[in-house]
Order: C-alpha cells, then structure tokens, then sequence
C-alpha cells in the first residue's frame, strides 16, 4: 500500500503561514521583551500606517477608507448596527452564518434566495428579480460559499445592484488573497474579510473596506481608540471608518499580514489567481464520476478553487488515513487550492481516491 506525504489541500478551513511572516509577528514579541512601550509607540506612529499603505494598494482602495478589524464577525455586526434597521436585505440561505445571523436577530425584513437544483449555482436571473419584486434595499453575500465554493460574479451583481440601486456588502473571507479583487470602481459598498484562509495571516486580523457614500449615510455607531483625533488642544470623536477598529490593534497580527500581503503583491494576485484555477482545472479533469460525486457541474464556470465532492464509503476517513487534509462539510469533503499547492499534490489525492476500497477504480486491480 503506498503512502502519502502530508497533503495540504485546506486553505479554505485555515491557511498556511509562512516562515518568513511568523517572523514579523516574532520580532515584535522580541522587542516588547527588551523596550515594550517604547517600540509599542513606535508602532503606532510607523508601521500602522505603512500598513495601512500596503493595505490601500493591495485592495486599490484608498487608505481611508480601509479599517484593520479583529475578523469578519467584528466588522459585520458592527456595520449592521449603523443600519437604520429597516432596509429590506436579501441573502443566501445557505451562505455562513456570521453573515447572516447579525441581520436575523436585529430583525430585519429579510428575502431568501436559495441555490438552483442543482445545489452549486446562485442564479443571477433569480436574484435580480427578488431584488425588483421586493423592493431590496441591501444586498449581503459571500463571494465564495463555504459550502459549494460556487463563486459569484461581483461585476454583474454589481451592475445588478446598480440599476436598483441597492447596497452591496460582501464577505470576501473565501476569495481575498486567492484572486484578484479590486475596489476600485467595483460597486462594492462593503467589503469584509478575516485574513486567516487564503491571506494566510493566521487568526485575529480582518481587514473591512467602505464607500465614501455609505459612511455618509450610515456613520458608524461604535467606536475606539482610532476614533478620536486631537482637535483644540483635545481628544474629539470624529466617526471615520477607523471608528471600526477597536482599541488597540492586534499588532502582532498585522505584522504577519503586512508580509503576507506583500509576498502576494510580489507574486501578483493574477499569477495566484491563474495558478489556483489550473489545479481546479486539473482536478476537475481528473475525477472519475464512477468513483466520486461532484457538488456542481464539470466546468470552471463560477468556481473557485474550493472543490466539494460528496463523502461516500468512508472517502473522508480514507483520505486522513493517508494524510491528504480536507474538510468535512455538510456530509461533503471540501478541498481547496492555493498558491503554495502543485499538480503533484492534486495527483497525490486522485491516486488516493482511486485507492479507496470498494471503489471501481479498486476493483479493477
């Protein structure tokens, strides 16, 4: 029986860090040991906004408009409390919970929209015309499900949302780093994401970005340490998007982001982009429908690189065993693809697959 190396094909439970960023957040450690306020300050007064900086050219997004947030938890239920609480929002029924959960215990009057029958796609045609015949005012949705990987296309829900002119927020945790997304002239109102899957920053950061035209109409209603500036001689509240971001910032959390936001920008999000795509390419062409179910169609139509095939006579177990790392989702296995994953660790799975007991595959030898 042959074994496997450890195969990593689960960016989209928790990403990889890398050595190099888990040294920043080391290095900051090291100095709170020697001269901790000092250097504390010179954070704040430096490298927050350098950060800031980095941050504003990876999302083509100016800075201030750009909150460093804890996750995305955080900031959703934060902006959904600066809403007037009586917009019509329309969401995915099966999209995750965080997102959807801040607007069902505040009450809102809400529309659902469920996936087609075959479990994967979100129909655009569909939810056009929910928004037309309800009259949405706010529309909430992932850019990447957990639960399908299906990926929506942000520029024709964008225009969609336009011609109604209604509110788009996204939640950005399954695709921000695996792809290209820009804010510049995206139409996106709202933008939230944690950093601990395809940023590959490790837990405790989100980074949330917001129209000038939202804050306006809907100022913040919390706020923090980076919510006052000195005017007079003294400290004023003055709501900005930095009003989102709490207390003190999470330090050593953006300095590993602030690596891994630059070793992508080096590599170009294009680059990862396509390279993600063609191991999902491969992957898809390399299953066999005798021996595995797949969660959606054949294509790379509104896909991303999260793959969901269903976990049948023990598929999941099978893999551990061999120590291929997926996720087991809602009776499905989902397996995810990033910049750091080869051909040979798609081959490794699908030599795995074919080994399983029972399968034809199997039966064959």
């Amino acid at each position: 029986m042959q074994s496997f190396d450890t195969v990593y094909l689960n960016t989209a439970a928790c990403g990889l860090v890398s050595p190099k960023a888990t040294a920043a957040g080391m290095h900051l450690y090291t100095q709170f040991a020697a001269d901790s306020s000092v250097y504390a300050e010179q954070w704040k007064a430096e490298e927050e906004n350098k950060i800031r900086d980095t941050l504003s050219a990876f999302l083509e997004a100016p800075a201030e408009s750009i909150a460093m947030i804890p996750n995305f938890s955080f900031g959703m239920n934060c902006v959904v409390q600066s809403l007037k609480g009586t917009e019509k929002v329309l969401l995915y029924r099966q999209d995750y919970p965080s997102l959807t959960e801040p607007f069902i215990i505040n009450h809102f009057d809400i529309t659902w929209i469920d996936a087609a029958d075959d479990g994967f796609t979100i129909n655009m045609e569909t939810l056009a015309g929910l928004i037309a015949e309800k009259a949405i005012d706010l529309v909430a949705i992932s850019h990447v499900q957990w639960l399908s990987g299906f990926k929506m296309d942000l520029e024709k829900l964008a225009a969609v949302c336009r011609k109604y002119d209604v509110i788009l927020l996204i939640d950005g945790t399954q695709s921000l780093g695996a792809m290209p997304i820009r804010m510049a002239g995206s139409g996106i109102d709202v933008f939230i994401a944690s950093n601990y899957k395809w940023m590959n920053a490790g837990f405790g950061t989100g980074i949330m970005y917001l129209t000038e035209t939202f804050l306006k109409k809907y100022p913040p209603v919390v706020g923090g340490n980076n919510s006052y500036r000195m005017q007079a001689g003294k400290w004023m509240y003055a709501p900005s998007v930095h009003s989102y971001e709490p207390g003190h910032l999470n330090m050593f959390g953006f300095n590993v982001l602030a690596v891994a936001v630059r070793d992508k920008l080096g590599k170009g999000l294009d680059s990862i982009g396509q390279h993600n795509m063609q191991l999902t390419e491969y992957l898809l062409d390399s299953l066999d429908a005798s021996t595995t179910t797949l969660i959606g169609p054949p294509s790379l139509e509104n896909r991303s690189s999260i793959i969901f095939l269903q976990d049948k006579n023990g598929l999941g177990d099978w893999l551990r065993q061999h120590r291929i790392i997926v996720t087991h989702r809602n009776g499905n296995l989902r397996i995810s693809m990033h910049y750091y994953n080869t051909q040979a660790d798609i081959d490794a799975l699908i030599q795995c697959i074919r080994m399983l007991p029972g399968s034809g595959r199997q039966k064959e030898k």
